[in-house]
């Protein structure tokens, strides 16, 4: 017979509903692709959210499913002056900035699920990296919180709001 994970709640521990990079290796893409390439391999992969990274394989960014559809890419094709067609991923990512702080591992370890979702709702962001440090005190990226699957898990409505920037999505979080 097999055995049923624990349902997923409020209480449960944060580590549950993080996407663990060294389980799963994160999806990325250029900041030059497409957005039909970007959201070709969203849907290939079930995923609603690429990592943006250069050829050394530095963040650059995260891309949204949001980002790539609707509105966000006419307004911005708009305010560039060129085609919707002509944008590319750096066109339309949640850009990232050196000086943004983001969830460190160490406080992963006692956070729960609940206090993930109220600092993500609180903030406005539906992605939250979580980082370690390595020897030299480098950040590492580790995983990812996505507020819609945190709500899936936990079989509660998801929420539509969107970051608009990376700032947004990676906001102080605690040290």
């Amino acid at each position: 017979m097999a055995k049923t994970a624990a349902p997923v709640d409020a209480n449960s521990p944060a580590l549950r509903v993080m996407t663990d990079f060294q389980q799963m290796t994160p999806i990325t893409i250029a900041r030059d692709a497409s957005l039909d390439d970007a959201n070709r391999i969203m849907a290939l992969c079930h995923v609603h959210y690429l990592l943006v990274a250069d050829g050394q394989r530095q963040l650059q960014g995260i891309v949204t499913e949001a980002g790539t559809k609707g509105h966000r890419p006419l307004a911005v094709a708009h305010t560039l002056g060129v085609r919707p067609g002509e944008l590319v991923v750096g066109d339309v990512m949640i850009k990232q900035h050196d000086d943004v702080e983001v969830m460190h591992l160490r406080d992963v370890h006692t956070a729960r699920v609940g206090n993930v979702v109220a600092t993500l709702k609180e903030l406005g962001t539906p992605y939250c990296l979580v980082v370690d440090h390595d020897e030299e005190d480098n950040h590492i990226l580790c995983g990812i919180f996505s507020l819609s699957k945190i709500e899936r898990e936990m079989g509660l409505a998801q929420s539509t709001e969107i970051a608009q920037t990376f700032s947004q999505v990676v906001s102080s979080l605690g040290h």
